[in-house]
């Protein structure tokens, strides 16, 4: 088991862990609903869609114990002390890594030591290849005019790589240089993409937020293999070219008045020019004997059918001749050169872009450079990341920078000064399979072990350079931890069992969660109570949406917090609102709670209130210990715990009539999953 300092600090003081985002706040009122000898405020009250209502009259738990719960959770906290621990010892906890893997233990061994029943990993599928993601950077030099003196950094520079990609062999230097848009343009430039960093257009004023860059960062990814393996294939096929693509012409095969579409190479930058020349639906092959008398060539093409002489003549970018066969058969040819005008105006856009990317990565680039669309830069995987072998991910590197660093880069490139990138990618993969799992623990219930109330959050993170993966979902775990804490720090005794659980894999489509359901009867399924999920980031667990006949038992439930946590930066009480929905859990599937919903389990979100702008560290480089907010960790901790142990001691599980959800907006999760399978 592992203690940090500052852990063993916080539970010696039970005060505030100085981060930036701590606050002097008072977090109880004259008026809370704890009296001086313990016992609950007869004014306590509910909170049924933002109006106060008296608390309807269901049995919940003992009310000395439920003050007990409460002086625990407001006034010996962790819950920022557990947060600091996992996010300074393990970071970012990407699903299938080893820093996942290791916090995972280390939770489980926390819940072993509250003294909880029946913790271990659930294990709930594998991964065939493991990434972990090592300190990265990346940074621009500038040089410093003096031969003796080494370059100087002038910026530093913020940004992601894929998940699940390579990154470099060390630090890897060079020059900056615009992909080209055209082959025109990479024959004025030809040689300089050698060891440079290529900078990928932006599109800022395409559809998509943030999110779009890392899908695009995908599919340029397994493009570039693709190219990669077409060049492959091509100079397998012919172990004589060379620089195929920047000596390419493209023309017709004149057949009996059929023009079949044909491509000639020819490269006479050696000693003895060497080429191919193929005609489509018919054959291909090398040729030899060249020979060049000003702007007439001829040379012999070796074919499937035999050999035929080859008479052209060059004007410029054309060339016209006649292919002669064995038998004195003669066809007209006529070709334009692949980088001029007249030949670009024959190939879609797609297919110039893929010429050039070709030529480009025939060079052997240090890596691609693109874009974010804001100063956030956003993390996610490569397509096919759970069934990939280490074999098949591709070698070539692309980053993605903020807009800024982009621009700069971009701009100084673009005026010639002579700068030079500089980055340092430790992207470890690791040939598997591995293991992948879920932590879970209980407090068994004394009359109805089995019926269960769960309280839950995922452990996964992305892992972007500069995350330590705090709001999303770090938070969410600590306060499930916590609240675990809490219960057993109280000494309760529930009824029916109150299981944690903290999930894996749900940033890549809730699917830890799915294969824990999916691993239970439905006799089990039919006695969870209800399924909470923490997911929201720093803020609090302000409110709940509920299907009509839910809200007086989650009213119930929750009302002995409200009015108990008060906080001086918002100027107002951090309370519970039960939202009624109609006949139905109106909610979203965006979080792991919409993974019991689809089975029929009530499933909760929690509406997280609060001043935490979450879309700042949501997948990015910001999603640091500085975002937590400990006052609302607090009330979130202490909430999660009094609704479970309530729930575990109410009169029956939580009512549910047929159907109990409403999935009112798609999982952007699982929209993620479907584009990384597409």
């Amino acid at each position: 088991m592992r203690f940090s300092s500052n852990l063993a600090v916080a539970m010696m003081a039970g005060t505030c862990i100085s981060l930036a985002a701590c606050t002097s706040t008072s977090l109880i009122s004259d008026d809370s609903n704890t009296t001086d000898d313990g016992s609950l405020n007869s004014q306590s009250f509910a909170l049924i869609d933002d109006q106060q209502v008296p608390v309807p009259q269901i049995e919940m738990g003992d009310p000395e114990t439920i003050a007990a719960i409460i002086e625990e959770g407001k006034n010996n906290t962790q819950a920022l002390a557990i947060l600091t621990e996992m996010c300074e010892t393990f970071g970012p906890r990407l699903t299938g890594s080893s820093h996942l893997e290791e916090s995972q233990k280390w939770a489980r061994e926390r819940f072993e030591s509250f003294g909880m029943s029946n913790s271990h990993l659930h294990k709930w599928g594998e991964v065939e290849t493991r990434f972990d993601r090592g300190p990265s950077s990346g940074r621009v030099l500038l040089a410093s005019g003096r031969r003796s003196q080494e370059p100087r950094e002038v910026r530093s520079l913020e940004f992601s790589t894929l998940a699940w990609s390579k990154g470099t062999d060390g630090p890897t230097t060079g020059s900056v240089i615009h992909l080209p848009s055209s082959m025109d343009e990479y024959e004025s430039n030809k040689g300089a993409y050698a060891n440079a960093w290529v900078l990928l257009q932006p599109n800022y004023a395409g559809r998509g937020g943030i999110r779009s860059t890392g899908f695009l960062m995908r599919e340029r990814m397994d493009e570039r293999h693709d190219i990669r393996k077409g060049m492959m294939e091509k100079s397998s096929q012919d172990t004589t070219m060379t620089d195929v693509d920047s000596n390419t012409w493209k023309g017709t095969f004149d057949y009996h008045g059929s023009m079949v579409p044909a491509t000639f190479v020819l490269d006479e930058t050696g000693e003895e020019a060497i080429g191919s020349m193929d005609i489509q639906n018919f054959s291909s092959g090398p040729i030899s004997e060249f020979s060049r008398d000003g702007d007439s060539i001829s040379f012999k093409w070796k074919h499937d059918m035999g050999t035929s002489n080859i008479s052209l003549t060059i004007d410029n970018d054309e060339a016209k001749g006649l292919s002669t066969s064995a038998s004195g058969n003669e066809f007209p040819l006529a070709f334009s050169k692949a980088s001029s005008v007249a030949a670009q105006t024959e190939l879609t856009e797609d297919e110039t872009k893929q010429l050039v990317m070709a030529a480009v990565l025939s060079e052997n680039p240090n890596g691609f450079v693109s874009s974010s669309k804001d100063e956030r830069v956003w993390t996610t995987s490569s397509n096919d990341w759970r069934e990939r072998k280490l074999a098949d991910y591709p070698d070539d590197v692309e980053v993605n920078v903020r807009q800024s660093d982009y621009d700069y880069l971009s701009s100084r490139s673009s005026e010639g000064v002579d700068i030079q990138v500089e980055f340092d990618l430790q992207n470890n993969l690791f040939a598997g399979p591995y293991s992948v799992y879920d932590v879970i623990a209980e407090i068994p219930g004394t009359e109805k072990p089995d019926e269960v109330v769960i309280i839950s959050a995922h452990m996964d993170s992305w892992d972007g350079p500069g995350s330590q993966g705090t709001t999303d979902n770090g938070t969410g775990t600590a306060v499930t931890i916590e609240a675990a804490r809490i219960l057993m720090a109280a000494g309760v005794q529930p009824k029916r069992t109150i299981r944690f659980a903290l999930w894996g894999g749900e940033e890549q489509g809730l699917l830890g969660s799915k294969a824990y359901i999916e691993s239970l009867t439905e006799e089990e399924l039919s006695k969870i109570s209800a399924a909470f999920v923490d997911d929201g980031g720093t803020n609090y667990e302000g409110g709940i949406p509920a299907a009509d006949f839910m809200v007086d038992y989650l009213a119930a439930a929750t009302a002995p917090v409200n009015n108990v946590f008060y906080s001086e930066t918002d100027g107002e009480y951090l309370n519970v609102n039960i939202r009624p929905t109609g006949g139905k859990i109106e909610t979203h599937g965006g979080s792991d709670h919409a993974a019991f919903n689809k089975v029929g389990v009530p499933g909760f979100f929690w509406d997280e209130e609060g001043r935490a702008d979450y879309g700042y560290g949501w997948h990015t480089q910001n999603d640091r210990l500085d975002l937590a907010i400990e006052e609302y960790l607090m009330q979130s901790a202490t909430n999660a715990a009094i609704v479970a142990y309530n729930l575990a001691n109410a009169p029956g599980l939580l009512p549910r009539e047929g159907d109990v959800f409403d999935q009112s907006e798609d999982s952007e999760e699982i929209e993620e999953t479907a584009s990384a399978s597409n």
